[in-house]
Order: C-alpha cells, then sequence, then structure tokens
C-alpha cells in the first residue's frame, strides 16, 4: 500500500543518511589529507611514536571509518525501498 506519508518518511530517511554519509566522507578525507595517510597507516604510525594525535581524535577517525560501511547500506537499502515504492504506486 502506497500512502504519500509513506513517502514523505522514506524521502526524509533517505535525506538523512546523504546527509551522514557525505558529512563521514568529509570528515574521512579531511583526516587522510591532515595527516598524509590512511587510518590504519595512522594507528602504526601512533604505535612507533611517528604521529602526534589526540586519543579521542584517533578514537573518532575509528568511528567514522566503522560507521560509514553501515549508512552507506542504509542509504542504499532506502534507495531501494523509495524505488519500489515508486514502482509499485504506477
Amino acid at each position: 500500500m502506497h500512502t504519500d506519508e509513506y513517502e514523505i518518511s522514506l524521502n526524509r530517511e533517505l535525506n538523512h543518511c546523504l546527509h551522514v554519509v557525505s558529512k563521514t566522507r568529509f570528515s574521512l578525507e579531511k583526516r587522510q589529507k591532515e595527516y598524509g595517510m590512511g587510518f590504519e597507516q595512522a594507528v602504526r604510525a601512533v604505535k612507533e611514536n611517528q604521529l602526534r594525535i589526540t586519543a579521542k581524535e584517533l578514537a573518532q577517525w575509528q568511528d567514522d571509518m566503522e560507521a560509514l560501511p553501515q549508512w552507506e547500506q542504509r542509504l542504499h537499502e532506502y534507495r531501494e525501498a523509495l524505488a519500489f515504492m515508486r514502482v509499485s504506486a504506477a
């Protein structure tokens, strides 16, 4: 059953996911440029005392790395649901 409310809700969730994915990607790219390396390299560099970064910043970097695929999966699912809803409404 298709209603405008369902479509509005799906669109709202899809837009939220787009925002979070975009923000998270930007944050990861910013860190990679700032430190000149990816997360795994940064962890090794910290262990070898070659990189000075706060534990909080490193934890946030890790959180973003782990969260991005989950948010991308949600985004994909909302896109599929919305596309299915639009096809079934026709």
